[in-house]
């Protein structure tokens, strides 16, 4: 990209920053936001005359179309759990047609479950699964690389999936089966932030718990041992 190159934001929320090392005083910014680039790769552009700081994975050379997405989210609250029976639950299922068979089995609800919703809603994308089975979130990326679909990273990325491989719970059965979060934001010192359902794991929480946190580099890579799915 060239100084002086008119670029837009690929989605909504995407912060403005005074300084690129931090995001005190950000502005946050719709999706299709014009910007002038200034300078990168973490991009100084100008937005309506201001200045500030956008990480490169955020902004296109094309105008994205806005109107994709049309189905409102869910109204998760932090820390509520959320039942097979509950509202949210429900509408999410209906949402991405229970293609993990949530509803079907009756469970509350599923990190699986939650991640591919915010996929839907946030990227317009119904994942295409290459098989109908053991779907569990630790093995996501496996199973997509196995099949020769979308891209597995080792780095994070702004709208992945998330595979916690390892190192979730003491219960080598829950470490096994693993969790998987979507990737909402990943800062200059690499770490993640996500949001997610069904977490903490196990014995830990009530079903179906909706949680939002910030791991730290070491964490999801010495711990958790992370795998990326990118869906785009």
């Amino acid at each position: 990209m060239n100084k002086d190159q008119k670029v837009y934001v690929k989605e909504k929320d995407v912060n403005f920053r005074k300084q690129s090392e931090t995001i005190d005083g950000a502005q946050k910014m719709e999706m299709g936001q014009e910007l002038t680039v200034v300078d990168g790769p973490w991009f100084r552009v100008t937005k309506d005359g201001q200045q500030g700081w956008v990480r490169a994975d955020y902004i296109s050379e094309t105008e994205p179309i806005t109107t994709q997405i049309t189905q409102p989210p869910a109204d998760f609250i932090l820390g509520q759990p959320n039942s097979a029976a509950s509202d949210v639950t429900k509408k999410i299922r209906e949402t991405i047609k229970d293609v993990l068979n949530g509803a079907k089995n009756g469970y509350d609800l599923q990190c699986t479950e939650y991640t591919t919703y915010r996929v839907k809603t946030k990227l317009g994308i119904d994942i295409n699964w290459p098989v109908q089975s053991g779907r569990n979130g630790g093995v996501w990326w496996k199973i997509f690389l196995d099949a020769g679909v979308y891209k597995i990273l080792s780095e994070p990325k702004v709208n992945c999936a998330m595979c916690f491989t390892a190192g979730i719970s003491q219960d080598p059965t829950t470490n096994e089966i693993g969790h998987v979060a979507f990737v909402e934001e990943v800062t200059p010192d690499g770490s993640v932030k996500v949001s997610e359902a069904n977490w903490p794991p196990k014995g830990q929480q009530p079903r179906g718990q909706y949680n939002e946190r910030t791991i730290p580099r070491e964490k999801w890579q010495n711990q958790y041992k992370a795998k990326f799915v990118d869906f785009t």
